[in-house]
């Protein structure tokens, strides 16, 4: 339709030569600075911060039980954070009770080979008595007793000294079998006093103090929302930061069908919404490798820009302040420009519709940069040129 548009009026203005200049809202050439530019929107935050995280020696996740309101000033040393400690003193009363098991166990363990050992020991003893009383039958003189009681005497310490290596055997499986049953038992404590030191652990360190002055901000999760009371955190994460004022910097999303254009050392300004009077100068610094969705059940996907401001004044530059911000993606000084509506095109190029006195004429031109509602022309077009801002009515066939 546009095709057959554009033609229509190439031919009505060559058939006729002019348009009536009457019939057409028309508009002057623009010049000076072109800049274009894309909107965004974020917030502040410091350059630098000072992470807030469990204190170590836990490896189990904890629940905050407490702390200061967000974006309140704390001072060095001042409380800013509790966990919950029941859990911790319920596991090592619990781990206190699995450990005196294990005691009584060993104890148990131990009177029992006692008392194993003790029987041997008496067997054994009888065993000495009989293999004394076997010795009388022995052969010191031969003509003192009859050959069958010479021969019985010697049966009878042969099967001593077998019953007696027999219960020496069974003395050592019983203590390697109580050495093995308390190893295990060793194993067990071990266990129950590793986890004491962990409750232990959780309870001595289930505070946390501001390791400097500052304001106390919360730290958001993936998808935004603020750590609080009652979060679970695992140790080593961050449930808060206080940062470094002197250095603040804005983080926009900026949509992925926008992006494009965008890099690093590019200018911004960069407003705060409490404060619109107030601009705020700076340059981009960081564009994030892959666009990634900011809202758990939206698919629409935003580059992280981050703008390094040129100012900072904590009496009214603070983190966390939701700002607006203008990127310039392209800037040319004193040049010519017009509307995207005022351009015209076809198989030979790009061209508008100039006043020449009372009528309208095709003036070819060449275009530069493109935005989304200017167009620089680089050539073909003369400052305060007056063109038309569409065709005249009667260079459009009807239907």
């Amino acid at each position: 339709m546009k095709t057959l548009r554009v033609l229509a009026m190439a031919m009505v203005l060559s058939a006729c030569g002019q348009a009536g200049v009457d019939q057409v809202e028309t508009v002057t050439v623009g010049s000076g600075l072109f800049a274009i530019t894309l909107q965004a929107q974020g917030e502040l935050r410091a350059a630098q911060s000072t992470p807030v995280k469990p204190p170590p020696g836990s490896s189990q996740p904890r629940t905050i039980e407490w702390m200061v309101p967000d974006n309140s000033w704390v001072s060095k040393g001042q409380l800013v954070a509790r966990f919950d400690a029941s859990s911790a003193a319920r596991g090592a009363r619990d781990v206190g009770i699995e450990l005196s098991k294990v005691d009584i166990q060993v104890l148990s363990k131990q009177r029992e080979l006692e008392r194993q050992l003790g029987e041997l020991g008496n067997e054994l003893e009888l065993v000495d008595i009989e293999k004394i009383m076997a010795q009388k039958f022995s052969v010191d003189n031969e003509l003192a007793y009859s050959r069958f009681e010479i021969i019985d005497a010697m049966r009878d310490k042969e099967l001593l000294d077998y019953r007696a290596g027999h219960l020496e055997g069974k003395k050592g499986s019983y203590r390697a079998r109580e050495g093995a049953e308390e190893a295990v038992l060793s194993a067990a404590r071990e266990t129950q006093e590793s986890k004491l030191r962990e409750h232990k652990s959780q309870l001595d360190n289930a505070e946390i103090r501001a390791p400097h002055d500052g304001f106390f901000v919360y730290e958001k999760t993936w998808f935004g929302q603020k750590i609080g009371v009652g979060s679970t955190v695992f140790p080593g994460n961050r449930i808060a930061s206080i940062p470094n004022l002197d250095k603040m910097e804005a983080v926009l999303r900026v949509l992925e069908t926008e992006a494009v254009g965008i890099v690093e050392n590019q200018s911004a300004v960069v407003v705060i919404d409490a404060f619109p009077d107030r601009p705020l100068h700076g340059t981009i610094t960081k564009i994030s490798a892959t666009a990634s969705p900011i809202e758990r059940n939206s698919p629409v996907k935003y580059f992280t820009v981050t703008v390094a401001l040129d100012k900072a004044d904590p009496d009214w530059i603070t983190p966390e302040s939701q700002v607006s911000a203008t990127i310039a993606i392209n800037r040319v000084e004193d040049t010519i420009f017009v509307p995207n509506q005022a351009i015209f095109s076809d198989g030979s190029g790009d061209w508008v519709l100039m006043r020449k006195g009372r009528s309208l004429v095709k003036k070819e031109i060449t275009l530069g940069l493109r935005g989304a509602n200017r167009s620089q022309v680089v050539s073909g077009l003369a400052r305060d040129a007056e063109i038309a801002l569409s065709p005249p009515a009667d260079s459009v066939p009807s239907g």
